[in-house]
């Protein structure tokens, strides 16, 4: 095979060290998320991401420093999981995009709720747009 190498993408010496820091990091941002004060519903789809992390830094340090691109079905294998991790992280990113609108758009009506706020208001012209027209001709 053309290309193939003995020898993995990086040294084992510098990708698995930066993988035990980036795996602490991770599990200790899964302890906080887990207990810090959030609707049910973000806390869920972050400790969902924080999960596929933990799974994605040792597959990825396994892709970037242990296997080699002369075992083809090995190498291809393990970064089609890093493929696949790396794809899942970006939908929750998105869900949870999508899920913080949710949320913000549900506070935004209970504080109008809370200070009478007239939601249908928005909908009807009102006199003061006339009035600086009216103004402005003058």
């Amino acid at each position: 095979m053309i290309g193939a190498s003995n020898v993995p993408l990086l040294p084992a010496w510098v990708v698995l060290p930066v993988a035990v820091v980036v795996l602490l990091v991770v599990a200790v941002h899964l302890l906080v998320i887990s207990n810090a004060p959030m609707p049910e519903s973000r806390r869920r789809i972050r400790l969902a991401s924080g999960w596929v992390m933990l799974l994605l830094v040792p597959f990825g340090a396994a892709a970037f420093g242990v296997v080699t691109p002369s075992d083809p079905r090995t190498f291809v294998l393990v970064w089609l999981l890093v493929i696949f991790m790396l794809v899942m992280l970006i939908v929750l990113a998105t869900l949870d995009v999508f899920n913080t609108g949710r949320l913000y758009r549900r506070e935004k009506r209970s504080i109008e709720e809370s200070i009478g706020l007239n939601t249908d208001a928005e909908d009807e012209p009102s006199g003061s747009d006339s009035a600086r027209q009216d103004g402005r001709r003058g």
